[in-house]
């Protein structure tokens, strides 16, 4: 059951950041979904999922399916399947699109700024944001290029091309069988 060509170390790091970057962002998530969940009702005893269900459900829905596609693209890349590149390679522009609109539309939350200035709130939300794009722009840059590189481009095909994983084991049980 050995691969014909293996997966290069690229690629590999590639799919265990993509799944640990997305079980990290599940916890993320799922701390603020719980602290909207355990919010305290208005003065008309009210929760927020019932005075906003249409933000409510896109704060429930649209990051979990993230999460998922980010998942899913991981255990794809580890499975060197060709739309697993192409979906590293969109997950790469998106984020490096982010960053830069983030730098361009938002400077005073990527730089830093003296606390005398701002506040607590300030900067957090400035700190949050320095994160996100330390975190996200080098590797979308080195998706956006590593992914283009023939050899690894080579992968894929290769391992497109070498049909489904087939299980000896299972061949020889039905093979017995009849």
């Amino acid at each position: 059951m050995s691969n014909p060509k293996p997966r290069s170390a690229g690629v590999t790091a590639s799919a265990t950041l993509a799944i640990l970057g997305s079980v990290t962002a599940f916890f993320f998530w799922g701390n603020f979904f719980l602290a909207l969940l355990n919010a305290p009702p208005d003065s008309q005893r009210n929760h927020l999922y019932q005075t906003h269900p249409a933000a409510f459900l896109m704060i429930t829905i649209v990051p979990s399916v993230l999460i998922a596609l980010g998942i899913w693209t991981g255990i794809g890349l580890f499975q060197l399947r060709r739309w697993a590149r192409l979906a590293a390679l969109t997950w790469a522009s998106i984020a490096l699109v982010f960053c830069l609109l983030m730098i361009a539309f938002r400077p005073f939350e990527t730089f830093f700024i003296p606390d005398r200035f701002v506040s607590d709130l300030e900067s957090l939300k400035q700190l949050i944001a320095i994160a996100i794009v330390l975190l996200l722009l080098p590797v979308s840059v080195w998706w956006l290029f590593f992914f283009r590189i023939e050899s690894v481009k080579l992968q894929f095909l290769a391992a497109d091309s070498a049909g489904p994983l087939r299980d000896p084991l299972h061949e020889k049980s039905v093979a017995g069988k009849s």
